[in-house]
């Protein structure tokens, strides 16, 4: 039987050092002759091998442990599976133990700093936001640099489909991660060719579990667990905030402008807004599983429930699932099947500010400018409002920060969500044609169907000037795939050759409608059902496009000695004009075993080095991620007033084609003492070339944008990576595993459109901190320089773009407050214009380490994740510094005061959004982005098999964990993974009012019976 205490047939049963043998039945029973002094071998496909001496027994019951070097050795590729051992492409698998017992809401965080060659940032602390995946590097300018998902052969949408405000609603959090089985990233052109014009930023496979055949199982996961937030912001409190900003006042020659407001009970208002807008969040997730199956059925069954609160109060995320995996054996030479999931997701968010960095009603920002000797509530129990200007009630302040709300209507009153219905799933065949011949077709789906609502109070807030408002949005997406394909494995001798071919056809459709409603006439309503004054139409939205595939690949080995594999793909695309269309996307790869040679196997250094092959691949493949009529010349419909209008909407280009990326990877793979020591070591290089970018066209065209696109860009991406797995300590009760990966990435812009012009990238409309430039990382720090404060009079130094130190004085008239540092002359101000390139926004390293060790019964778990080489720029710094009406960090109490002070915080100055960099990006906001986090700690328990037989039980885990339990890093920001620009390609690396990350504590059982 299996740990698990399932009946194992097929068990091979041999007397060892004889031909007699025999194999165990559908129950696990067996019979064999054997004598007392003989040795009973018994050994099974991803068991480990078990030798039993007879002795004076008649019955011998055994059970076989699981193998996991085994179970791995078969890999999923494209169209396929491959032995891990013959592998000639770029392929690294994570099992779903990995990644099922983390408090995630989707898979891909439970990857991060797990898999060399791929960088996955959560973007900030706000639940199920679509998640920001780089493989080898950023692979596009304008177009998508996101791996192609597949699940289960079934290539699905990705990227948050929400079409509301504020809500995100990313699909992959649909995926239960207590339903995977592994995930396969292909890296390299050898090993993603086979997905053609899909595949230039990665290609990632999820398998879901499928039933095996044996004894029922049935599994129970659940854990529950509380989040908090991490890292705030150390605030002015009410006192420091008034004599602060009344300081600020007087250097700019005016009266105090702060006073103390005071509570019922004669103590000073003292807000902390923290404290009104997070929160401990506490969730939950149950997964119920039932699998098992015969030589003619297996099945695989679940049902999950999550529901999560976030550290932001009304940020909730809850997810039932339901996945049935079967497969029949109709016949002989033919079987069925089908794996199908769905899922239903709820988000409910308010304005984070994740889709806006500088909302003035964001809730990562405002308990970084509201005034803390403002109160909430007025002493009637009333909200603290101006309604005429629809801001913060002032308490005894002269002057506020004009156009921020008080949070706490927003949270009350306002309701912002986006639920989705999801439906993955495939139909196949396998038709047994003759030995080793196979023909498969399979028939999938992925229709997500997404209800956006929002209610916007009509008291305060975003729809305080307009008395309430709501939207809602209807959208349907479906994407149909059909694929047939032939997979044939034959052998010549030690000539082994396996080959694929096939065909694929996928059409991809969106349909969204809504309206828009203002003005609430009955406030009793407080959704879209409601009476409202006015009525708009909006957000509606069509598009669709297909894709015919054919494809081909040969895998050849010789002797499991030398290896090579041939790829072929030809995609035709709907986007591109006739002439265009077609694409065709190579890959070949070699490899060499050089341990499986009689020159090693003969030598000492096998006894050390058991196993080491060398690779090479090269390949070439493509980005799709154009718009659905990207080479038409288009005109749009509108209205004018009541009258219809008709105008030119897009200048086409039927030239337009595919963006390429031509790869080569070098590798070396390696197992050390009988494998107790595995890894890879791999060089890779992308040249990315017909990037599609905006060629500006002459005003006197009359062309849309004044510009057509057109593939003129090209930009390179280089790097190592390294991977190391080791079975570090071995005793009878004690083990010790460790893994760890390093992989480094350099990217370099290589040619642009219009002779080369600079593309500055922009944060919320209103900050540049970003520039593609030729020479440069795409999306490099873009800022002023500065020089820190000069003693003798505390002003800002800055340097123009000629290199002269010029200073900034607030306080001084409009006409004379910028002068040089050299001689107190007036100076030309300082603009946009003198800013520099200051470094890479994209990290040049990152990693991880992860640490098992178990002991008896128990197990602790330690994985560290690190990144760094790359700059930030902290945009948050400038507003926690600002000199308007905000609130400032508690850094600012070392402002220069006298002459002689050394410090890097300036003169106050009431007004000065200069000095710190509120007005343009200064290099005093801009910080290294190195880190090492303690991504989880784990500890578990075990139940002896003995304490559980009683209950029908065959194995029980209880464990305790933390999420993001520590950070090391010099960033002052909130933290270094922030991105609130989130998947940009052009502006990554910007920290700009975003919601952190959270650390999350969780209890959890696993029970199988």
């Amino acid at each position: 039987m299996a740990e698990n205490g399932s009946d194992l047939p097929g068990v091979s049963v041999s007397v060892k050092g004889t031909t007699r043998g025999t194999t165990s039945a559908g129950n696990g029973n067996y019979t064999i002759n054997a004598s007392p002094n003989e040795t009973l071998v018994f050994t099974f496909v991803g068991f480990k091998p078990l030798s039993v001496k007879v002795g004076n027994r008649s019955v011998i019951d055994v059970q076989l442990e699981s193998d996991v070097s085994e179970l791995s050795e078969v890999v999923v590729m494209g169209y396929g599976t491959q032995s891990k051992k013959v592998i000639t492409g770029a392929v690294t698998s994570v099992s779903g133990k990995e990644i099922a017992s983390q408090p995630v809401q989707s898979f891909d965080q439970g990857l991060q700093g797990r898999v060399s060659g791929v960088n996955i940032t959560t973007p900030n602390g706000v639940l199920n936001n679509a998640p920001v995946i780089r493989v080898r590097g950023t692979s596009s300018i304008n177009q998508s640099s996101s791996p192609l998902i597949v699940i289960d052969g079934m290539p699905i949408n990705s990227g948050d489909v929400s079409a509301g405000g504020y809500t995100v609603n990313n699909p992959l959090g649909d995926i239960n991660p207590s339903d995977i089985e592994s995930v396969e990233i292909l890296k390299d052109a050898s090993a993603t060719a086979i997905y053609g014009s899909r595949a230039a930023a990665g290609v990632m496979l999820i398998t879901t579990k499928k039933g095996k055949e044996g004894k029922a199982k049935l599994s129970y996961d659940t854990w529950v667990g509380a989040t908090q937030t991490f890292r705030r912001f150390n605030m002015l409190d009410a006192q420091q905030f008034m004599d602060l900003k009344n300081e600020a006042s007087r250097n700019a020659g005016l009266a105090d402008q702060f006073f103390p407001s005071y509570n019922a009970d004669g103590s000073l208002v003292n807000t902390n807004w923290y404290d009104y807008i997070y929160q401990t969040g506490y969730s939950q997730s149950h997964n119920l599983s039932l699998n098992g199956g015969n030589k003619d059925t297996k099945y695989s069954f679940s049902v999950g429930y999550t529901d999560q609160n976030g550290m932001l109060k009304k940020n909730t995320f809850s997810r039932m699932t339901g996945r049935m995996n079967v497969s029949h054996r109709l016949t002989d030479f033919i079987t069925i099947g089908s794996n199908i999931t769905y899922a239903n997701s709820f988000n409910q968010a308010p304005n984070t500010g994740s889709t806006g960095a500088f909302s003035t009603g964001g809730l990562g920002r405002l308990p970084l400018v509201l005034a803390p000797n403002v109160a909430p509530y007025n002493a009637d129990g009333s909200y603290n409002i101006n309604r005429s200007a629809n801001n913060l009630g002032l308490g005894k302040n002269l002057v506020g920060p004009g156009g921020y709300y008080n949070p706490l209507p927003d949270l009350d009153l306002s309701k912002f969500t986006s639920e989705n219905a999801h439906l993955i799933a495939n139909i196949f065949a396998d038709f047994k044609l003759y030995k080793g011949l196979v023909f498969r077709t399979s028939y999938g789906m992925d229709n997500t169907q997404i209800e956006d609502i929002q209610f916007s109070n009509p008291i305060h807030g975003e729809a305080g000037t307009t008395n309430g408002s709501a939207y809602n949005t209807y959208t349907n997406i479906k994407q149909w795939n059909w694929q047939n394909y032939l997979t044939y494995d034959f052998n010549v001798d030690k000539n082994s050759f396996t080959v694929v071919v096939g065909t694929e056809a996928q059409k991809f459709t969106i349909n969204r409608w809504g309206a828009g409603r203002t003005n609430v006439s009955d406030p009793f309503f407080t959704s879209f059902q409601g009476s409202f004054v006015n009525n708009v139409v909006g957000s509606n939205y069509q598009s669709q496009n297909g894709l015919l595939s054919y494809f081909g690949r040969l895998n050849y080995d010789f002797d499991k000695k030398y290896l090579a594999s041939f790829t072929l793909r030809s995609d035709g695309y709907s986007a591109y004009a006739v002439g265009n269309k077609w694409g065709s996307f190579p890959g070949a790869s070699l490899g060499w075993r050089l341990s499986e040679e009689a020159f090693w196997k003969g030598s000492s250094i096998s006894n050390t080095i058991n196993e080491l092959k060398l690779r090479g691949s090269w390949g070439r493949v493509g980005n799709t991620g154009v718009s659905d009529f990207a080479s038409l010349s288009l005109f749009g419909s509108g209205l004018y007033g009541s009258t219809p209008t008709w105008a030119f909407a897009q200048a086409g280009n039927p030239n337009l084609r595919w963006e390429q990326s031509t790869k080569v990877d070098v590798g070396i793979s390696y197992g050390l003492f009988k494998d107790r020591i595995t890894g890879e070591l791999n060089y890779y290089q992308n040249n990315i070339t017909d990037l599609v970018l905006a060629e500006p066209q002459a005003p006197s065209r009359g062309v849309p944008n004044n510009s057509i696109n057109t593939n003129v860009g090209s930009m390179v991406n280089k790097g190592l990576e390294f991977t190391l797995n080791a079975l570090v300590l071995e005793k009878k009760d004690f083990t010790w595993n460790a893994n760890f990966n390093i992989s480094t990435n350099s990217n370099e812009v290589l040619a642009l459109a219009n002779n080369n012009a600079d593309i500055i990238a922009s944060t919320g409309g209103l900050e540049s901190s970003n520039i593609v430039r030729v020479g440069y990382p795409v999306g490099s720090i873009f800022v002023i320089e500065t020089r820190g404060v000069n003693p003798a009079n505390g002003q800002r130094i800055f340097v123009n773009a000629k290199g002269e130190e010029v200073q900034y004085n607030h306080a001084a008239s409009s006409s004379t407050r910028w002068t040089y540092v050299r001689d107190g002359a007036v100076a030309p101000a300082i603009t946009g214009s003198d800013r520099k390139v200051w470094g890479t926004a994209m990290p040049t390293f990152f990693g991880g380490l992860d640490n098992t060790f178990k002991y008896k019964q128990f197990d602790l778990g330690i994985f560290m994740q690190f990144s760094g080489g790359n700059y930030i720029y902290n945009g948050t710094k400038a507003g926690l510094r600002d000199q308007r009406a905000w609130n400032n960090h508690t850094d600012i109490i070392n402002r220069w005061q006298k002459a002689g002070d050394v410090t890097n915080i300036p003169r106050l100055v009431f007004g000065d959004n200069i000095s710190n960099g509120s007005a343009n990006p200064i290099s005093e906001n801009v910080e290294k982005g190195d880190f090492i986090r303690m991504r989880n700690i784990s500890l578990g328990y075990t139940f002896k098999k003995g304490l559980l037989e009683k209950a029908k039980i065959s194995s029980a885990r209880l464990y305790a964990q933390v999420q993001n339990a520590f950070l090391i890093t010099g960033y002052t920001g909130a933290d270094p993974e922030i991105s609130t620009n989130r998947g940009s390609n052009i502006a990554p690396g910007v920290d700009r009012n975003s919601t952190p990350q959270a650390r999350t504590y969780t209890v959890g059982l696993s029970v199988n019976f």
